[in-house]
């Protein structure tokens, strides 16, 4: 029995070696990723909105390709248009990485601070390191929780340290957070500022993390790009501006104007009951922003009618509104391959629900015109009735296919229109040449393995222990059976086949008693 007993405390000791080792070996992602469910599980709340970290370029090259600085009021407005469920943070780099202002919630309060500390944001850095910048930003998003974290990354330049030494280890560390980015589900927005910009980096970097990637020709643009990737983001309805005017309904809650205006003109707005509003003088329910390029509106319950806006330019100008009436699509990627087929589909939705009565979809009528990358533009219906295309008839959402057939820029305008009201929604994306095999563009590194935390640690012993817990039972439960059959055999055990095979194999060239 002593041997029996020795055996049995050998077994489990190997056993719960056994165990322990394979604890060790869980690996790093999936303890991280039981961490980040169990975090994600208690702070349900705060998943809303968008986390959001802008990097703006401080190297020296911005001095001649934004004299004027006009990335700072294009931040500015960005800033402005998201909400108080949003947070943003703010990062310079150049030579390397500073934090100007961590992820700070989008209230009226802090917007001030916000725009002060982007007053900060300087021309003065002689390289431009965007490996650090993205790291830095990464940093700053890896630990939260929101379901939208997205990097902003704005650069006129090219990754350059001062030396092919330091730009290969560079790019080689750049190649390793990538993935990184990816396997966090944060995206990678860039922006090519100009052309001496490294726009083929830049665009390779969003399409890795399955972002966006937008290239602004001059410093004029600039507020142009925010303003598109707001539209990314945050995809919101807008109402046409048909020449200088446009209407609201009963059912905008608020409305706000994106004007683009030549250096030194003004802008007017001209109210239904024709009153007259301007940067110096507006009524109670509008607030105004004012930059050298465009004018910022927002007016809060607009009167419903048609208002007027005197122009100075009519490229970019945008009127996005918040309302109980929202046209939605499904249909929301950056990047696809030329030759690719994609379905645009929208629909309408008041209060969260989708509309199906059929009395009052009969009033409306669903519209796509797409600008291609040769500035032709294609226009196409959108039907409800289960063909060329659509999945089901009559089910509130309208849709159409369409061949995507060459590469570039496209710009897919969708609209809702009755008698009533009109919504619009802008979607772009970027046709690119399927490669010959579907591999990464860019160099991967092993990332290195986390160290564990305390909190993973007992996660693990706690599975060993009853583990454990359980192979000792059941050796104990061996040890017994043996233990009874071979001291009452006599009595009738040597009956029961299977214990005697037991018995045989432990008792196989061993004579001694009990």
């Amino acid at each position: 029995m002593k041997r029996l007993l020795t055996l049995s405390v050998v077994l489990a000791s190997l056993l719960f070696l056994s165990a322990r080792l394979t604890a060790d070996d869980v690996s790093p992602d999936k303890q991280e990723a039981q961490k980040v469910q169990r975090t994600s599980d208690n702070n349900s709340s705060d998943r809303e909105g968008a986390d959001i970290i802008i990097l703006m370029d401080s190297s020296g090259s911005m001095k001649k390709t934004d004299p004027q600085d006009y990335r700072q009021p294009a931040a500015k407005l960005f800033v402005s248009l998201l909400g108080e469920s949003d947070r943003i943070g703010i990062i310079s780099f150049g030579d390397s990485a500073r934090v100007l202002a961590s992820l700070t919630e989008v209230t009226k309060k802090n917007r001030e601070v916000l725009f002060n500390t982007i007053n900060k944001i300087s021309s003065k850095e002689s390289s431009t390191n965007i490996y650090d910048a993205v790291k830095k930003g990464f940093d700053e998003l890896k630990s939260c929780q929101k379901k939208s974290r997205i990097i902003i990354l704005m650069s006129d330049g090219k990754l350059a340290l001062g030396s092919k030494k330091k730009d290969d280890a560079a790019f080689t560390e750049l190649s390793g957070i990538l993935p990184e980015l990816t396997k966090s589900n944060i995206k990678l927005y860039t922006v090519a500022f100009t052309e001496i910009s490294d726009v083929k980096l830049l665009e390779d970097m969003a399409k890795e993390t399955g972002g966006f990637f937008r290239f602004a020709k001059d410093d004029k643009d600039i507020h142009l790009i925010f303003a598109s990737i707001f539209e990314k983001i945050k995809s919101p309805n807008t109402i046409p501006l048909e020449g200088e005017t446009f209407e609201t309904d009963k059912d905008i809650k608020e409305a706000i104007l994106l004007i683009s205006k030549t250096p030194g003109t003004s802008t007017e707005l001209i109210d239904p009951s024709r009153v007259k509003h301007t940067s110096m003088k507006y009524g109670k329910n509008i607030e105004w922003y004012k930059s050298n390029i465009f004018d910022m509106i927002t007016i809060k319950e607009p009167a419903v009618g048609k208002w007027k806006v005197k122009l100075s330019s009519r490229e970019g100008n945008k009127i996005y509104v918040i309302t109980n009436l929202n046209l939605k699509t499904s249909f929301d990627k950056s990047f696809v391959y030329k030759g690719d087929k994609i379905k645009i589909d929208v629909w309408l939705e008041r209060d969260g629900k989708i509309l199906t009565e059929k009395d009052v979809l009969r009033q409306v009528s669903f519209s796509s015109e797409i600008a291609t990358p040769g500035r032709e533009s294609v226009k196409l219906d959108l039907l409800d009735n289960g063909k060329y295309g659509d999945d089901k008839p009559d089910d509130g959402i309208s849709s159409r296919e369409f061949v995507v057939n060459e590469g570039g820029e496209y710009a897919i305008k969708v609209t809702a229109k009755s008698i009533t009201f009109k919504r619009e929604k802008v979607i772009q994306f970027k046709a690119v040449s399927k490669p010959a095999q579907l591999a990464k563009q860019i160099t991967l590194s092993k990332p290195p393995l986390k160290k564990k935390t305390l909190s993973e640690t007992d996660v693990s012993w706690k599975s060993v222990l009853v583990k454990f817990g359980m192979i000792n039972l059941l050796l104990l439960f061996i040890v017994t059976i043996i233990y009874l059959y071979k001291k009452y055999k006599k009595d009738g055990f040597l009956k029961i086949g299977w214990l005697k095979k037991l018995y045989t194999l432990w008792d196989t060239g061993n004579d001694d008693k009990d």
